[in-house]
């Protein structure tokens, strides 16, 4: 038989025929090794990720190193680790739960004495001035930790993850920390809830991001459904006046990481969704946080559709729709030295919602936008922008790049395939 290159195969799209092969090596749990959703990897050109050397992932995990997981338990060891890996998540799992299946309320964390009802007794304004501090404080601190060890899971380096068929995470904060080489596919990604918010004086502060890329480079998110699941921030009570918040981010960037593709992912109703760099004072995160975002669906993210500060953001083809003009501020916001090259993007807004909201400024110079249709027409964002806030005009120029991307559809064309194909679930 004749052997033709993989590479030749996926470049050309040829079909081999041939007599009925062998079996597929197995690995440790009988997956072929040799095919599937785990070994492939980013396509040359499909924005940051493919830079510099590119992401694989785990594509070249021994057999061995394959794995399927179905618990909290598996799947942290399976992830762990620098060596290649493939880990096939086979059906729904909730952080938390014990290792014997028993759910794990807010309460069985709680540990020196906290309770939500004593935090509130103790630092209501009308007799505490400013941030919470002192043993009630602490408590909480350390209940948050005994949360932190079961909810998070820290993703090694050299690592491919990949829902099988439409499954689903609830409850956990992927951390993808200081590694390189990951990727991440076909999963829904939900409801990271934050136990222990704490109140700062002014509001009250959540921890958990959906998923969060810190200080970590070539990195591959691809056919997520990202969202808030059953708890909805906007229905959660007020305490000292403000809202009692249970989710922090959806996805954010931060701490120098680098070289991330973000595609063909949905995005659900949350407030901070997608922050990329976390200070105006982090000066390290120059020449870093480059992120191409592109063919995803962004549906009612009240704001940071992305929030971007020092990076260099290539967001194009994107789908942004937004039914609430109560729950909405802003998709795109300029922070400090930020570079967001915007192209062929769709947004669909309901009544009350004008253009010149979709940009937000917080200390940045330009945006360079360009290709946008609202609500079935082409809008220059920037000109309404401009022309609402004459005082805080932006530039039209950016000082970065779009960095490598594939070809860029005009919006309505993109619009249509995103509606079709983004979201976890869809990839066999």
């Amino acid at each position: 038989m004749i052997s033709i290159p993989l590479s030749i195969v996926m470049a050309t799209g040829l079909a081999l025929t041939a007599s009925v092969p062998a079996p597929a090596p197995q690995g440790a749990e009988g997956i072929p090794v040799s095919t599937g959703l785990g070994r492939q990897v980013l396509a040359v050109g499909d924005g940051w990720a493919s830079a510099d050397g590119g992401t694989t992932g785990g594509a070249s995990a021994a057999p061995e190193d394959v794995h399927e997981v179905s618990s909290r338990d598996e799947l942290a060891a399976a992830v762990a680790g620098s060596e290649p890996k493939i880990v096939y998540v086979k059906q729904h799992i909730d952080a938390n739960t014990a290792s014997d299946g028993t759910p794990i309320a807010c309460e069985d964390y709680a540990v020196d004495g906290y309770s939500l009802d004593a935090y509130l007794a103790a630092f209501d304004p009308a007799h505490w001035t400013g941030q919470a501090s002192g043993p009630l404080e602490d408590a909480r601190k350390a209940s948050s930790a005994n949360q932190r060890k079961q909810i998070r899971i820290d993703v090694g380096a050299n690592t491919t993850i990949v829902g099988v068929g439409d499954v689903q995470l609830t409850g956990f904060t992927l951390n993808i920390d200081r590694v390189d080489n990951v990727i991440v596919r076909n999963l829904r990604l939900s409801d990271a809830y934050d136990c222990f918010p704490g109140w700062n004086g002014d509001t009250w502060k959540t921890e958990w991001d959906n998923l969060v890329v810190s200080g970590s480079t070539h990195v591959w998110l691809d056919h997520l459904t990202l969202d808030d699941g059953g708890t909805v921030d906007a229905e959660q009570p007020k305490y000292f006046g403000q809202p009692f918040l249970r989710h922090d981010g959806l996805l954010d960037v931060v701490r120098q990481a680098d070289l991330v593709t973000i595609s063909w992912s949905r995005m659900v109703g949350h407030d901070k969704s997608l922050l990329w760099g976390n200070g105006d004072g982090v000066t390290a995160d120059r020449g870093r946080l480059r992120v191409t975002l592109h063919h995803n669906e962004l549906v009612d993210l009240e704001q940071r559709a992305p929030r971007v500060r020092f990076g260099q953001a290539h967001v194009y083809n994107n789908l942004y729709r937004v039914s609430n003009p109560d729950h909405y501020q802003y998709s795109w916001g300029v922070g400090a030295e930020s570079s967001i090259i915007a192209r062929n993007n769709t947004f669909e807004l309901a009544a009350g919602i004008f253009p010149a909201q979709i940009i937000g400024d917080f200390g940045g110079t330009g945006i360079d936008e360009e290709g946008t249709w609202v609500n079935g027409r082409r809008v220059s964002v920037l000109d309404a922008y401009n022309s609402a806030n004459p005082e805080q005009a932006l530039a039209p120029e950016v000082s970065g790049t779009p960095g490598p991307h594939l070809r860029i559809e005009p919006a309505p064309a993109a619009a249509e395939r995103v509606e079709r194909g983004a979201g976890s679930g869809l990839l066999n």
